[in-house]
């Protein structure tokens, strides 16, 4: 019998609304709690607006001018690999090539480029492209693994567009491995063996059985891989949470675990793209790669800039206070998108 435990406090907040003659009013929201590591959202039933659903064309050709990630720039801007990880500079699959990161933030920091193509709109992006490029990020992890035996663990990540973090518009992944988790991942860990300690159980295979159960946020599964949405979000519109079920780590995952991966991600990108949110975060976490604490597990989180003055969807409450203001319920998102999964 699953042990996960959906924290909720409902609550409202009491004004005298301007729009309404000043009438007395209740302005409800949620104050949420994550059934794994505790984070906290609060979900608030604010209108949300329909944002520009394409890149203007007239910026894509501004960035592409001296893109060190383009076909012509690739071999002699960016970085080669030390001949410990890959004797040839560089690691290859299809069009996705795979060197350090310029500006590296872990002693194992890469650069994935996705594709040839300098930009890519979400309704490009297909099931090929997308396991290639995950497949050369996981052949570098699984080469410095071997190379340097400290290294327990690992992260693939994806900034999409600027409003992301994303330094370039051409599509690029990042993948870190390092000795120590970060510290997102390392609470992750500890909550995973403070669960399995207190209830002899594993929290992943009970967790994924209660949102199948409930029916409330689980959106469906290619192959192994599980997406529903999160219960207790970090965006402001919401996340998905993906699921790699028997996967202990990324080292794991298999050609087709990648495009049943790919499958899922282009369904969503479909979803994101007909709500006009073009930007998103990624992050696929894996378990450390000398222990089964855990299944790789990753997060998808949509960003926006707020209109009419493309204002930060990130505020003091995120950055500073450590919790998230969702103005969509998870529920609703995922009435939205479970026909996409459906299909």
């Amino acid at each position: 019998m699953a042990r996960i435990e959906f924290h909720k406090k409902e609550d409202q907040a009491w004004l005298l609304d301007p729009r309404d003659g000043f009438t007395r009013k209740a302005i409800p929201f949620e104050v949420r709690k994550d059934p794994l590591n505790g984070h906290v959202s609060r979900i608030l039933p604010f209108r949300r607006r329909q944002a520009e659903v394409r890149v203007p064309e007239e910026i894509v050709e501004a960035s592409r001018k001296g893109c060190p990630f383009c076909p012509d720039q690739v071999t002699s801007s960016t970085p080669q690999f030390i001949p410990e990880i890959a004797s040839e500079g560089r690691i290859r699959r299809g069009k996705a090539v795979v060197f350090p990161n310029s500006f590296p933030y872990a002693r194992h920091n890469w650069v994935v480029v996705i594709s040839e193509s300098h930009f890519l709109h979400l309704d490009q992006f297909n099931v090929d492209i997308l396991r290639d490029a995950f497949l050369a990020g996981q052949d570098g992890i699984s080469r410095a693994c071997k190379s340097f035996p400290d290294l327990r663990y690992s992260s693939v990540n994806w900034n999409y567009l600027p409003q992301a973090g994303g330094g370039l518009f051409h599509p690029h992944l990042q993948v870190v491995v390092d000795e120590v988790p970060t510290l997102s991942q390392g609470r992750d860990l500890e909550a995973l063996k403070g669960y399995q300690s207190q209830n002899d159980s594993f929290f992943w295979e009970d967790f994924l059985e209660e949102e199948k159960r409930r029916g409330e946020r689980y959106l469906g599964h290619h192959g192994n891989v599980h997406f529903m949405v999160s219960y207790s979000p970090r965006g402001v519109y919401g996340e998905v949470t993906v699921l790699f079920s028997g996967r202990s780590t990324i080292l794991d995952i298999t050609p087709a675990d990648w495009e049943h991966l790919g499958h899922g991600l282009t369904t969503l990108f479909e979803y994101l793209n007909g709500k006009g949110l073009m930007s998103f975060n990624l992050s696929l976490f894996s378990g450390a790669m000398d222990c089964l604490g855990s299944w790789v597990y990753g997060r998808l989180c949509p960003r926006i800039l707020i209109p009419p003055w493309n204002t930060s969807d990130i505020n003091y409450f995120e950055k500073l206070h450590e919790e998230v203001i969702c103005v969509v319920s998870p529920e609703e998102i995922t009435k939205e998108l479970k026909p996409f999964f459906s299909g």
